[in-house]
């Protein structure tokens, strides 16, 4: 029988038939042209002839649907989710690299020269991006301080405080060099499902000068996983610590100098902002405003996973699976979320090969434990691979 005329472009979306019903439409056709008594057998000259031309016009139908489904957040992917995001302003985040201060304590003045590097006992590599002369403190010692960028960009160079420790060539002149805050502005590329959700949750709150607007201007900026903006509207003295009728914004990750920019361009006029970072910007008009805001506290999470295993496990993968999938979970956790455990045995059960599993998490690899992570309202969970043990066999 003929291919239905229901597909297509419908009032129920776009419909594509199957290669089954577009190879009977063909066959049907074929009959209806050369009479009943040819043979449609995969193997016969008209049989092939008809499959090829079944296949050609499956492909130019997905092609088609695939065209279609473009058109929305929830169905594009690759470069089709980038135009969806240009159109409503929301660019996918790419590749940055991590930025820090380091505190460098010298013997005596002494000049650190651009392109020096500082590393983590992880081997992560930071660059001096200016010169550092170090001066002599009140306490006789002789510090300075200087602006350092990842050699490499990823979310990995996130690193905390106190990691960036060693110097690439040690210099017997340089006693000692640390970063008194975590490194910031680290990003990997933003795949297609995280950008996706963010596009549709910034679709409903486009930046603006709301408090969930500046959320979504703040949440665009690299290295910058979640912004939590906790606004007192009442007359009630320290809500949460917050004086009357002000917003205290919190931030997971990012570089200051944007985030302070971000909020004085998106902020309403009259609006009282909070927080213990205070840092100068320009305003639209060239006129100097100190914004106020904090970083959210990042608590590390540190996981041990104990599992038996049957022959379905993979000796090459498994473990990193359950690694991957527990890390990923923990780290899409938004500011203030309580990380439950019992959500992660879904996770682990979910790799192939396990019979049994107890897991236990902390924010000391020392303190592991079978508590859920409390959060506060500036606090949230990150945890990196790293962080995650697998001991098999180990129930």
């Amino acid at each position: 029988m003929p291919l239905s005329q229901n597909w297509g472009l419908t009032e129920n979306g776009f419909i594509a038939p199957s290669y089954e019903e577009v190879l009977d439409s063909v066959e049907d056709d074929f009959i209806s042209k050369f009479g009943t008594d040819i043979v449609l057998t995969s193997n016969s000259n008209f049989g092939i002839l008809a499959r090829l031309i079944a296949w050609r016009e499956t492909l130019m139908i997905q092609e088609l649907q695939k065209n279609y489904y473009s058109a929305f957040i929830s169905t594009a992917i690759d470069t089709s989710l980038d135009r969806v995001g240009s159109n409503i302003g929301v660019g996918r985040k790419v590749e940055h690299p991590a930025s820090a201060i380091i505190e460098v304590t010298t013997d005596g003045e002494y000049l650190i020269e651009a392109g020096e590097t500082f590393e983590t006992e992880d081997g992560y590599v930071f660059e001096l991006e200016r010169d550092i002369t170090t001066t002599q403190q009140p306490d006789g010692s002789w510090k300075g301080t200087g602006w350092v960028e990842s050699d490499e960009p990823g979310a990995m160079y996130n690193v905390e405080a106190n990691k960036i420790t060693l110097e690439s060539n040690p210099d017997d002149n340089v006693l000692s060099v640390t970063n008194p805050e975590p490194a910031n502005g680290g990003q990997d590329y933003e795949d297609d499902e995280t950008y996706r959700a963010r596009l549709l949750e910034e679709n409903e709150a486009k930046p603006g000068p709301t408090a969930w607007g500046m959320k979504s201007a703040l949440i665009e900026l690299p290295g910058v996983r979640d912004v939590n903006p906790v606004e007192n509207d009442k007359a009630d003295a320290d809500r949460w610590g917050n004086p009357p009728y002000s917003v205290h914004i919190y931030v997971l990750g990012g570089n200051d100098n944007d985030i302070a920019n971000v909020i004085v361009n998106h902020m309403a006029a009259g609006i009282t902002l909070v927080g213990s970072k205070a840092m100068d910007v320009q305003d639209a008009t060239g006129n100097k405003r100190t914004v106020h805001f904090d970083h959210a506290i990042d608590k590390p999470i540190y996981v041990k996973v104990k599992v038996n295993v049957n022959e379905n496990w993979n000796d090459d993968e498994g473990a990193d699976d359950i690694k991957t999938a527990v890390a990923d979970y923990i780290n899409h956790l938004i500011i203030g979320k309580t990380l439950f455990l019992t959500r992660l045995y879904p996770l682990v059960y979910g790799v192939n090969g396990i019979d049994e599993a107890t897991i236990m998490i902390g924010t000391h690899q020392g303190t592991l434990g079978g508590n859920d992570i409390v959060n506060d309202i500036n606090e949230a969970v990150g945890c990196d691979t790293n962080n995650i043990e697998v001991d098999i066999n180990g129930v």
